[in-house]
């Protein structure tokens, strides 16, 4: 899987052990909304055992990557569509790497934790290449 750091990593390996057999849309939102520390503590008041209460939030503060990490958080709960597509191919809006999370929470809704368990981004590669194992 492909996490922003390893602080990220570590929170949501924890989190989602509280919620062993959510749906894929949860876990696709909780892993953007673990993405960033500030986002997480603005957040983590308004996770249910298997829902989150998105509306409730109300983030304040965010960077901007956080910020994209909440609005597509929001999106994959409520089935809103304001996050556009073409602002996330922007490399001058979005690093590679938050791309790469973002691609894995997109993973993570669509088929499952398990087939973002078998990505895998090696540092100090090229960082365009991506491998699966």
């Amino acid at each position: 899987m492909i996490f922003r750091n390893d602080n990220h990593g570590v929170l949501f390996e924890k989190e989602i052990r509280y919620h062993k057999g959510c749906s894929r849309k949860f876990a696709a939102a909780l892993f953007l909304l673990t993405a960033d520390t500030r986002l997480w503590h603005q957040a983590e008041n308004h996770i249910g055992a298997n829902e989150i209460d998105i509306a409730a939030m109300k983030p304040r503060r965010l960077d901007a990557m956080a910020y994209v990490c909440y609005a597509l958080a929001r999106d994959i709960v409520t089935g809103s569509r304001t996050v556009a597509l073409a602002e996330l191919a922007d490399p001058s809006l979005l690093s590679p790497r938050y791309f790469l999370v973002i691609q894995t929470a997109m993973l993570i809704r669509g088929y499952g934790l398990s087939a973002a368990n078998r990505l895998l981004f090696t540092e100090g590669r090229n960082q365009d290449e991506l491998r699966q194992e």
